[in-house]
């Protein structure tokens, strides 16, 4: 192990060659996954009538707006980047990081969508196949305590894993066009793809449970993802740090018992998303 006045001799040299070069990184000073307020969510909200976060808990997640309104969640991946699920998109989009709330805040930004990139093989294997899109920003987000990157990994965590669940939709089921004015956190475990591709599950299906995907929530209903929180991140608890494991993709309903939450998998996209990073001139 080095000594810490060695580390920190190393630390500067590299910082210096990097002003020196006209460089500058994507988010000084933070290790992706982390957040800056200490926050452990209750085991058994819901994000219908859920665990309204404090600000900061969920730096890395971004409101996709449309004229002003909430439309989709998204996920801060560096200062230009937001990945998102496909079927989220379209013209016109802005992106609002640092808000819990629909009040305007003074720590709020708002930046224009310059460029998306959808997976060219979306809906290929069905309706939310390779559900999974990159959004260029039109300038760079500001790294600050309420705004920091999730971490985007070949990793994915194991079933049983516990993660978090995080968005702007319906909190009630009976009203999935009514959106909550507030962000929302639940807590739900993995599930395995054996699981959800049981035929009380999700087998048999118009779209069918893919290796991409990944499932998550309580075989016995009552926490779940709902209208409103597409394309929202699923972080999960996961060596040390919370990593990107998903994205709210689709579901049968919300909250109904054997109808968990299905997700498109980051890992299965890696590759994916950092070549369309290099495309649009970008780093993560």
């Amino acid at each position: 192990m080095l000594p810490v006045i060695l580390v920190a001799v190393v630390l500067f040299r590299e910082n210096l060659a990097l002003i020196k070069s006209g460089g500058h990184p994507k988010f000084p000073h933070h290790v992706c996954g982390t957040r800056s307020i200490n926050w452990n969510p209750r085991r058994h909200p819901k994000i219908i009538g859920g665990e309204q976060p404090p600000m900061g808990a969920v730096p890395w997640v971004v409101d996709l707006q449309i004229n002003g309104k909430h439309h989709c969640g998204g996920v801060l991946i560096s200062t230009r980047l937001v990945l998102t699920v496909a079927h989220c998109y379209i013209d016109g989009l802005t992106v609002r990081a640092g808000a819990v709330s629909a009040e305007p805040s003074e720590f709020e930004q708002n930046i224009k969508v310059e460029r998306a990139i959808l997976h060219p093989k979306f809906k290929k294997y069905g309706p939310y196949s390779n559900d999974i899109a990159v959004l260029l920003l039109e300038s760079a987000i500001e790294e600050n305590t309420y705004v920091k990157p999730a971490c985007v990994s070949n990793k994915s965590p194991p079933a049983g894993t516990i993660c978090e669940v995080s968005g702007w939709g319906a909190f009630d089921p009976k009203q999935r066009d009514v959106i909550s004015p507030v962000l929302q956190t639940a807590i739900v475990p993995l599930l395995s793809l054996n699981v959800c591709r049981e035929n009380k599950v999700y087998g048999g299906r118009q779209q069918s449970i893919l290796d991409t995907m990944v499932c998550a929530g309580k075989l016995n209903g009552g926490v779940d993802a709902c209208g409103g929180d597409s394309g929202g991140p699923l972080t999960c608890h996961f060596e040390g740090r919370l990593l990107l494991t998903g994205l709210v993709s689709w579901g049968d309903g919300c909250a109904k018992k054997h109808r968990p939450g299905v997700y498109t998998r980051v890992a299965s996209y890696k590759e994916w998303i950092h070549e369309m990073a290099k495309t649009l001139n970008e780093e993560i």
